[in-house]
């Protein structure tokens, strides 16, 4: 078996588990199953809740939200109008 097939079925196996697979990946599924114990195991491997924010997270999956950051466009803007409030307020502190 290549690798490459390996790697797809892993990623059928979350739809296999909840049933969501149409009748002749189900049946490649089953096939592969009997063959492969490493899939075998993930199957077997328990489903993990976050519990600081309900939802579920399967093993191997990462939170790409968590990670992300402001678009840059967004901190640019910031910036000035950072900058822009300061030399207002020292524009003002020194008029007369």
């Amino acid at each position: 078996m290549h690798d490459t097939d390996h790697a797809e079925f892993q990623d059928l196996l979350p739809d296999f588990k909840s049933g969501a697979l149409a009748d002749v990946d189900w049946l490649m599924m089953r096939t592969h199953l009997a063959e492969c114990a490493q899939c075998r195991a993930e199957l077997r491997r328990p489903e993990l809740h976050n519990r600081a924010a309900p939802r579920l997270i399967s093993p191997g999956q990462r939170d790409h939200r968590s990670r992300q950051t402001a678009p840059t466009w967004l901190i640019a803007l910031g910036t000035t109008l950072v900058a822009g409030l300061v030399a207002f307020a020292i524009a003002y502190a020194l008029t007369p």
